[in-house]
């Protein structure tokens, strides 16, 4: 009879037992593990600490890939309260902005709450859900980088429905791109998307100035100032007034739309701006522009120098004689390399090659060994640099204290920055550096209403954090006036004043 009581009890001891024993084989990262790679993160971004951790919850864990040696690695999640332990802005320019803070965390903006735009003071509490990245050598689990998800692309548009004569256009470009000559496929292909996504900006465009919208011109789709247009175009239309946030090649082309009317205002770098006004460099031939003028400026541009972190090179001077990619042919990023690399005493000569790959595709070169640098004028943190620093590690070349002061004062467009350190993956140093300056821009006929207006919508009422720009959650109105290179509209100049003014009471 007892025995029969004890022989279930001894086989569940013995199934509790096997149950234990596959549990620790099965260990994974446990909540203090997790809490000390937090702490520490914070800990060696910010040696004047910033935060302390006053709740941390671990939440989860899932398989991540095995690297190419086959070590078993997982990503563990947590939620977190961060108290504030002394006023920071995180919207400052030289300061580590909320996108490279969500990357330390492992987060993505929308998992940082509590960041406030106007600054964070001392008591305040920012919640995170965030992640931790660990792999496991020798049975003993390390924190180790991991690359975060990409952002989403835009959806496709939606140009279903077109009238018999558009449908059989579409028809025959669709026979010609799944149709062309089997030796020169590639190029064919190449040509047809080019033209079509000319033809699409221009149409989408023209429809929008004939239904009298405000359009706002951007960027590559995908890119900050695609996003910031099409946010500020939508934060608009929500007030009642049709609007259009853009996509285009950049500044060039939004300089000209700006100049025939086609945009009503218009994102631009700095530098671009002032050769528009002027009539040189890219606009020799179109002549100048003395109507341009600025609205305000919205975020910096920095110039990234980026090696492999196995690499040799640790100075600027150390690229001579190496290959290097400075931009795309014709683009600003180019002509802002040229003068940062000779401001170093360097000349396009003084290279073993030159490519103008863009940051796309010379990243790619860069990890293929096909080329040794890349030079890129780009907002901070660059997803697409992110992701490279997280995956295969890179170093950022500071900048000399003498070239900087020398761009200083040459050259009024480039303002001195400072990388802060953690604004990449395993940047454990302060880079320093210098940027330009992306400029809202407008026509100086522009009516005053329509400034001030815009100018307190982008300024007072759109969250662009919470719109997932990066560049955006750094526009503020201390850094309003940075790196202006063209005239401030009247209206633009009354309302910075104003707000100067109600921020000194």
């Amino acid at each position: 009879m007892i025995d029969r009581l004890f022989r279930p009890l001894a086989r569940a001891l013995v199934l509790i037992t096997a149950l234990g024993f596959l549990a620790a084989c099965e260990k994974v990262p446990d909540e203090a593990a997790v809490r000390s790679a937090v702490q520490n993160a914070l800990d060696t971004t910010f040696p004047d600490p910033v935060f302390e951790i006053s709740e941390f919850n671990r939440v989860g864990s899932g398989p991540l890939p095995a690297d190419p040696n086959g070590v078993e690695r997982r990503i563990v999640y947590y939620n977190a309260d961060l108290r504030v332990l002394r006023d920071y802005s995180f919207s400052d320019w030289e300061a580590l902005n909320v996108s490279a803070l969500a990357n330390l965390l492992g987060a993505t903006e929308h998992g940082l709450q509590g960041i406030r735009r106007d600054g964070n003071e001392a008591g305040n509490t920012v919640n995170v859900s965030g992640s931790v990245g660990f792999e496991r050598t020798n049975g003993d689990w390390r924190p180790v980088v991991v690359a975060q998800s990409p952002v989403s692309q835009p959806p496709p548009l939606d140009n279903t429905g077109p009238p018999a004569i558009a449908r059989g256009l579409v028809d025959q470009i669709m026979a010609l791109f799944e149709g062309p000559p089997a030796d020169d496929a590639s190029q064919a292909r190449a040509i047809i998307t080019e033209e079509l996504d000319g033809a699409y900006r221009q149409i989408t465009l023209r429809l929008d100035r004939l239904q009298r919208a405000f359009v706002v011109a951007g960027g590559p789709e995908g890119g900050e100032y695609h996003l910031i247009a099409r946010t500020i175009a939508n934060s608009i239309t929500a007030d009642g007034v049709r609007s259009a946030g853009i996509a285009t090649d950049g500044s060039v082309e939004n300089l000209r739309l700006i100049q025939d009317g086609s945009a009503d205002v218009a994102l631009a770098q700095n530098d671009i701006a002032a050769m528009a006004a002027r009539g040189d460099g890219l606009f020799e031939r179109a002549g100048p522009d003395p109507e341009l003028r600025a609205l305000a400026s919205l975020f910096p541009e920095p110039v990234h120098i980026i090696v492999p972190a196995d690499a040799e090179i640790r100075t600027v001077a150390d690229l001579r004689g190496k290959r290097i990619d400075m931009g795309l042919p014709r683009s600003g990023s180019l002509l802002t390399a040229r003068s940062v690399l000779q401001a170093h005493g360097l000349a396009p000569g003084d290279f073993a090659e030159v490519t103008g790959m863009g940051p796309s595709r010379a990243v790619e070169a860069l990890v293929a060994g096909e080329i040794d640098a890349v030079v890129s004028v780009i907002n901070a943190p660059a997803r697409l640099f992110q992701r490279l620093s997280a995956q295969r590690g890179i170093r950022f070349l500071p900048l000399d204290r003498d070239a900087i002061q020398a761009l200083g004062g040459s050259d009024d467009n480039l303002v001195p920055l400072t990388l802060a350190a953690g604004t990449y993956p395993r940047q454990t140093e302060p880079v320093p550096t210098v940027a330009v300056t992306a400029l809202l821009v407008a026509r100086r006929n522009m009516p005053d209403v329509e400034v001030t207006t815009l100018l307190d919508t982008v300024f007072k009422d759109i969250d662009f954090m919470a719109a997932g720009s990066a560049a955006g959650a750094l526009i503020s109105r201390g850094r309003a006036e940075s790196g202006l290179s063209v005239p401030l509209h009247p209206a633009a100049e009354a309302w910075l004043g104003d707000a100067s003014t109600a921020a000194g009471q």
